[in-house]
């Protein structure tokens, strides 16, 4: 199979765009780039080979680990086992959301990380946390100091724990922050351990019962709990910042302000207009030509509990936080990369994030990643995770720990003048955005 990446759109969920997914924990020994290479030559294109392959090297790995712990090579075996996990979660991503086959790939993709953390740091845990009458699921490092800052990572709309502490986790232990990371209604695990608990917008709900499991104990700093938000989760991270401000900080990483907005907008005019039937029809007919649609799609039907494309995109109405922007008071940080509005077809959702970056009152950044930085410019910097983690990190260190840093004058108004480029068509974009006050960082 041949990447090809010149395509600098780096469009979500295309091969190019999974291969380097699959790559970005090299950097905490998640990925190998020479398995990643050597697993990629061996894929044919179709989604049958995609999974069978990444699976193949998977179970190889997962084999091998266990030989290495009977002859006590744990070091060894440690890292295979936090390779299998993610070319686990790899090839599920072309596995049918609703098959035996993807709830297996899932299953031993936690199985084989949390075999993995428990010969990395004692202080590692998967933890089961109540929410009502449910439990989601969550990795927690607890860096064993009292009243240390917290990193709550959510889980995107296609992201799962193992991947999100690869993500935030190892970076936490190195900077000595307490870091949980939890999927919420709707997402991978927690579906598995609630089938009828579904996706919801209200966020600050399951989020608020994760802040409150945290703050029972000592080595949380209540005053220093931050938010961590990527792709879908950005809408949601926000929800959460606003209606609960015992968030400290909040990290918007590729924010959506209208979720349904993104995925009916898309969409020509006449098609939008059409009878649910007719839109139907057409859906199925792009979910057969495209796996990258198929997929995207198999997983949105999961979490909403629904079985067609015009109630699978009617669901998505609620997530919109338009209405939340001066309602977030604590320090944030927006995140992009040029690849995300690179698109002419993103216009209007350039304007509703320029109207929400204009009406915020919180004090706020924001950080864009162009086309020079390579694959930080994708979607939420697939392929670049070191990148966002010292981004991440160090504006969290500012904000939270030296807030005397904040030294007036040091960081100037973000200049969106690129942005404004792709999009000179748009009426109002450039009114809009010559108004929004917001720092770079």
């Amino acid at each position: 199979m041949r990447l090809r990446f010149k395509n600098k759109y780096m469009d979500v969920g295309t091969p190019e765009f999974l291969w380097m997914r699959a790559t970005m924990p090299i950097c905490t020994g998640g990925a190998d780039l020479a398995e990643c290479l050597t697993v990629i030559e061996q894929i044919d294109g179709s989604d049958r080979s995609w999974v069978s392959e990444w699976n193949k090297k998977a179970e190889q790995l997962q084999r091998a680990a266990n030989i290495h712990l009977e002859t006590n090579q744990i070091i060894t075996a440690k890292f295979e086992l936090l390779r299998a996990s993610n070319y686990y979660r790899t090839a599920m991503m072309r596995s049918k959301a609703a098959s035996a086959e993807a709830d297996d790939l899932l299953t031993k993709s936690r199985e084989s990380y949390i075999q993995a953390l428990s010969h990395i740091n004692s202080s590692v845990e998967f933890v089961k946390i109540p929410f009502g009458e449910h439990l989601l699921p969550a990795y927690y490092y607890n860096c064993g100091k009292p009243d240390s800052p917290t990193l709550i990572g959510i889980a995107g709309g296609d992201s799962t724990n193992e991947e999100m502490f690869n993500l935030l986790g190892f970076a936490a232990i190195e900077r000595e922050w307490n870091c949980l990371v939890y999927e919420g209604p709707g997402q991978y695990t927690a579906r598995q351990l609630n089938p009828n608990l579904h996706l919801m917008h209200n966020w600050e709900a399951p989020n608020g019962a994760i802040v409150d499991w945290l703050n029972n104990r000592p080595e949380v700093a209540k005053d220093k709990i931050a938010l961590f938000g990527w792709s879908l989760s950005s809408n949601l991270a926000i929800r959460a910042a606003a209606f609960d401000k015992r968030i400290a900080a909040v990290v918007s990483n590729g924010l959506i302000v209208d979720v349904y907005q993104a995925w009916y907008g898309v969409w020509p005019k006449w098609l939008q207009r059409a009878k649910p039937k007719y839109f139907d029809f057409f859906f199925h007919i792009l979910e057969k030509l495209s796996s990258q649609v198929r997929a995207i799609a198999s997983v949105f039907y999961q979490m909403h509990g629904v079985t067609t494309p015009t109630k699978m995109i009617q669901a998505w109405k609620p997530f919109n936080v338009s209405d939340c922007a001066d309602k977030v008071e604590c320090p944030t940080l927006f995140i992009t990369g040029e690849a995300e509005y690179a698109e002419q077809s993103a216009g209007p959702l350039i304007l509703s994030i320029g109207n929400f970056l204009k009406n915020i009152k919180a004090p706020s950044w924001f950080h864009e990643f162009g086309f020079e930085s390579g694959w930080a410019a994708s979607h939420c910097q697939i392929g670049a995770q070191q990148k966002l983690q010292e981004l991440t990190f160090d504006w969290l260190e500012m904000v939270l720990i030296h807030p005397d840093k904040l030294q007036e004058g040091r960081q100037k108004d973000h200049d969106f003048s690129k942005v404004i480029s792709y999009f000179n068509k748009t009426p109002g974009l450039e009114t809009i955005l010559n108004e929004v006050k917001i720092k770079s960082f």
